[in-house]
Order: C-alpha cells, then sequence, then structure tokens
C-alpha cells in the first residue's frame, strides 16, 4: 500500500471516532439539559370587580363553577 492511501485510512478513522465522540457528548449533553421551569405568580388582579367581594358574587362564582345535574 502507498503511504498516501495509509494517510488516508488513518485520517478518515479518525474522522469516525470524533464523530463517534461527538454524539457521545450531545447524547450526554442532552441527557443534562432540564427543561426550565417558569415561575408564574397566581394573581385575581383584573379577575374581580372592583370593591369588597359581596356574598352575592361568591354565590354566582359558585354556581358557575358547580353547576346542578340538570344544568348539564
Amino acid at each position: 500500500m502507498s503511504k498516501a492511501l495509509l494517510d488516508t485510512e488513518r485520517f478518515l478513522e479518525r474522522i469516525e471516532n470524533t464523530q463517534k465522540q461527538l454524539e457521545l457528548l450531545k447524547r450526554e449533553l442532552m441527557r443534562n439539559i432540564q427543561p426550565t421551569k417558569r415561575r408564574v405568580k397566581s394573581t385575581l388582579y383584573g379577575s374581580v370587580r372592583s370593591g369588597d367581594i359581596t356574598e352575592e358574587m361568591i354565590e354566582e362564582a359558585k354556581h358557575s363553577l358547580f353547576r346542578e345535574l340538570r344544568d348539564l
């Protein structure tokens, strides 16, 4: 075999090894990435009409949440 052919084979083998290493690194990186958790602060701003919450408003909310079976 000629020296150029041996160099080419060795070079291709090095490329293959590098590709394998890159795949392993990529796999390791993907396993270590944790999805970021957004912290959403709950607020009632804009959910209730301004002023104090009345008993009527509470009853209305209960009715809309817990409807009777005949309403279904």
